[in-house]
């Protein structure tokens, strides 16, 4: 029997050892594969497959055909940020050194489970892809409530996005959903949402400041509370697929410990 478990560490399973789980992990790709085959809401099944044109992208890359005309090639990419190599801003250095050696082993190089696993549109005429643009912009520093906030400024056109140029250029890739709430359900994102469909930010400041500060924490107070947040997110995250799994794959043994 099949087994889709919410705790495997993907950095477990790469081929050969050491290597990125999101290009050399097969449990990874496998899950990836599991988790998104579903209807998108005009009824069509969004089906990922390994790509047969590698000239194009890589074979441990996944493909989604729309129409024969209209394909979309997706890369896996770890949503969370533990900062522990991130050699800047000085004021998040400084932050890390003040951690106990408890809360290092806590937040320091943590697994990487499916909670934290994403596919993101991957096209070499559209650079930087999301998943670059997210690690790579400070407003942003690959913060999953930063990154969604910019989604949903994106469904809903209003301006202030520091990714705005990047959403709008895989636009294609977020019409397959229609609204920023099924995108959200699709992808399980509920739990950095609110009830009132607002972002649920790591940092209590975001909501009034959002993207007029830096997204990395600066205080070892801040780093604490995003990566409380991150791990509470991603044990939520991993939850709702293992529930998802459930629901529809009763052929497949569910483990969450």
């Amino acid at each position: 029997m099949r087994v889709f478990d919410i705790a495997f560490d993907y950095l477990l399973d790469t081929t050969p050892p050491g290597k990125d789980p999101d290009s050399h992990s097969p449990r990874l790709k496998a899950d990836h594969q599991l988790l998104w085959k579903k209807e998108l809401s005009e009824g069509q099944l969004f089906e990922l497959a390994v790509s047969e044109v590698p000239k194009v992208r890589r074979k441990n890359y996944l493909m989604f055909e729309q129409t024969p005309d209209k394909w979309f090639t997706v890369g896996s990419d770890a949503i969370t940020n533990s900062y522990t190599r991130w050699g800047k801003p000085k004021a998040l250095v400084e932050a890390k050194a003040e951690l106990s050696e408890e809360q290092k082993r806590r937040y320091f190089n943590p697994p990487y489970t499916i909670g934290s696993a994403m596919i993101w549109p991957v096209r070499t005429i559209h650079l930087p892809t999301l998943n670059t643009a997210r690690g790579m912009r400070i407003r942003i520093a690959d913060r999953m409530d930063l990154t969604l906030e910019c989604i949903r400024r994106h469904y809903a056109k209003q301006p202030g996005s520091p990714l705005a140029d990047v959403t709008t250029n895989y636009g294609d890739f977020f019409e397959l959903f229609c609204t920023f709430e099924k995108f959200v359900e699709f992808f399980h994102f509920q739990d950095l949402v609110t009830p009132e469909g607002k972002i649920d930010f790591f940092l209590e400041e975001d909501e009034e400041k959002v993207f007029t500060r830096l997204g990395v924490p600066v205080t070892k107070d801040e780093y604490i509370r995003v990566q409380e947040a991150s791990l509470k997110f991603i044990a939520l995250r991993g939850n709702r697929m293992a529930d998802w799994v459930e629901k529809n794959h009763r052929d497949i043994e569910v483990r969450r410990q």
